[in-house]
């Protein structure tokens, strides 16, 4: 009679807290991001824990963030940095250009993502992001603006 096996242990993943933590800073939905400081802080290979973790959320993609937006991909590289890749799906106001994006959408949509406490603690343990948004219509795939948050332009966003 063969001894009796003990159950493998169960592996945490130290990825799927952070994405939903990511998931919360992109989608604008505070999560509570319990666990995931302390788990980026001790951890040595940030890098490869936000990769995996924008894969776990890539799992579940798109997400409808309102009635003009969408959460199509997150993407992490390296050096602590996470792209958000955001669709415009029913945006009515005029053809959006960089520029115009950078004048009038940048300085709100940081305010308003910065206020979000997921992106608070992210951004405090060293981790930016980029929310690139984009439109799609027949003839493919056109960048509207980017939106870049970090701890600095968290502190200046919300004076």
């Amino acid at each position: 009679m063969a001894p009796a096996s003990s159950p493998a242990p169960v592996a945490i993943d130290e990825a799927e807290a952070l994405s939903r933590m990511l998931k919360g800073a992109a989608t604008g939905q505070n999560t509570g991001a319990a666990g995931v400081p302390e788990l980026l802080r001790n951890t040595n290979r940030p890098d490869s824990v936000l990769a995996r973790a924008c894969r776990q959320l890539n799992d579940i993609l798109p997400i409808e963030i309102d009635g003009e937006t969408r959460l199509r991909r997150c993407q992490s590289i390296p050096g602590k940095h996470v792209l958000f890749q955001l669709e415009l799906t029913n945006f009515r106001g005029p053809m959006l250009d960089l520029a115009s994006f950078e004048v009038n959408y940048a300085a709100p949509l940081q305010r308003n993502i910065c206020a979000n406490r997921d992106v608070e603690i992210l951004t405090k343990l060293g981790v930016s992001m980029m929310f690139r948004y984009m439109t799609r219509n027949d003839r493919g795939e056109r960048r509207v603006g980017d939106v870049y948050i970090n701890a600095p332009i968290c502190v200046s966003a919300l004076r």
